[in-house]
């Protein structure tokens, strides 16, 4: 069963997507939370593909603009977490509801995987796991690394003469870019909130490209973090991907990575 439509959160009207398998339905669902600018599709259509998968597994998938983005009604959230935190637990207590559920693992990727982490935090879900993939932590080296590493991207493509003869007729998006580029710099001012209490003790696992500049510093932190807090974890570095792994054997790697954890923690169910 396929059903879109809207929810409520904090006032405002958020777009989902459900997807429910026909037969051989686990009482388990995936929540999925997109990147900052982002929508309900993922990056490269990641959601999209990761639903049908954990469908055949029986698993229903549950994929929604956060409040400001893609269809959803309201105002981005910027750098200020709380009311992104809000819409997950209110997506989570929804889908819950509509599928019949008892547990949701929430999936996702980059700042999604943050306020997801955050969310766990906070409220008292009825989580199954966390699967979080390039989570950023809030640190000046992280800063820096994911700046020089966006910088140097966009110089390497200004030796392209179809990028620049682009850049120079004025069809590149200038305002893009320096968002991009200033985002990375103000990360080790972002995401403050509180990352303790984790009311439920769900499982974690962490998913980093061999090739993000955030990687070292960021999967250092969580693992420290998750040790901190007791809950459980496990952490994959996938050799040579980027920060949103748009490559699809990488995608495929992060499915079968997510596959095999869960059938580790949840055994027979799965």
């Amino acid at each position: 069963m396929v059903e879109n439509g809207y929810f409520k959160s904090v006032g405002n009207e958020l777009s989902y997507s459900c997807t429910i398998p026909e037969k051989k339905l686990i009482k388990i669902g995936v929540v999925f939370v997109h990147a900052a600018l982002g929508n309900r599709f993922g990056p490269h259509r990641m959601f999209v593909e990761l639903s049908a998968k954990f469908n055949a597994m029986g698993l229903p998938a549950f994929r929604f603009d956060l409040s400001g983005c893609g269809d959803s009604t309201g105002s981005e959230s910027g750098s200020d977490i709380t009311r992104d935190v809000s819409d997950i637990a209110q997506a989570c207590r929804f889908f819950i509801d509509r599928a019949g559920l008892d547990r949701v693992i929430l999936f996702g990727i980059s700042r999604g995987a943050r306020i997801c982490y955050s969310a766990a935090a906070k409220y008292n879900l009825p989580l199954a796991g966390l699967i979080l993939l390039s989570t950023p932590a809030s640190t000046g080296r992280a800063a820096i690394n994911s700046f020089s590493s966006r910088l140097k991207e966009y110089l390497c493509k200004l030796k392209d003469p179809w990028y620049l003869g682009k850049l120079l007729h004025g069809r590149i998006n200038i305002y893009r870019i320096c968002s991009t580029l200033l985002s990375g710099l103000l990360l080790a001012g972002r995401y403050r909130p509180t990352e303790k209490g984790f009311p439920a003790k769900c499982p974690v696992l962490l998913i980093y490209g061999g090739s993000d500049p955030i990687t070292s510093e960021s999967s250092r932190y969580y693992i420290g973090n998750c040790h901190g807090n007791d809950l459980p974890y496990k952490c994959h570095i996938i050799a040579g991907a980027n920060h949103s792994f748009f490559h699809y054997k990488w995608k495929e790697e992060i499915f079968d990575l997510s596959k095999k954890w869960l059938q580790e923690i949840h055994g027979k169910a799965l």
